[in-house]
């Protein structure tokens, strides 16, 4: 089972710019119909899930990097942009 992770200063952030939590990043890394993309930065391997959360009703990115074998670790949740929508709705079709 996946551990997931953040930074709490993070969460602050993610909260006040996005009005999102961190803690709901498993509604997109758990969605069965998610579009994962590469999202390297800063030398670091990240990783970008664009999924519909039907709780929310609406299309949302997590970005977020593997830690180790069973751990996920959160570094941003938004709404996607209008391409990433795009994007997500031509690899569902």
């Amino acid at each position: 089972m996946m551990r997931f992770t953040f930074d709490p200063d993070k969460e602050v952030i993610n909260l006040g710019k996005h009005g999102l939590s961190l803690a709901d990043a498993p509604l997109v890394f758990n969605a069965p119909d998610k579009l994962t993309l590469q999202s390297p930065q800063k030398g670091e391997a990240r990783l970008m899930d664009v999924a519909m959360v039907e709780v929310a009703g609406v299309v949302l990115a997590l970005v977020y990097v593997m830690r180790e074998t069973d751990e996920v670790r959160a570094i941003s949740l938004r709404r996607a942009s209008k391409q990433e929508r795009k994007l997500y709705a031509e690899s569902n079709q």
